[in-house]
């Protein structure tokens, strides 16, 4: 989901941004060049995420994004 009912996070992550490019390249298997660019453009990345599960609180879907935000960090190395 990224409908943005998780926002707004205390750190500044744009959390449905963040799960739409790390949806985008797990569905891609790698990390399209254009996803790494889109999220290398945010102005808070996911490991700057401290899991204080505000977005979760607000998520009417249960989105995990906690573990979202960490796997994205994972991944874009960020």
């Amino acid at each position: 989901m990224y409908c943005g009912h998780c926002a707004p996070c205390p750190q500044g992550i744009d959390v449905a941004a963040v799960t739409k490019f790390l949806n985008l390249a797990r569905a891609q298997g790698e990390i399209p060049e254009t996803v790494r660019e889109h999220y290398a453009v945010l102005p808070s990345k996911a490991g700057a995420c401290v899991q204080c599960g505000a977005c979760e609180s607000r998520c009417p879907f249960q989105v995990p994004a906690v573990e979202n935000m960490a796997q994205a960090a994972r991944l874009f190395g960020e």
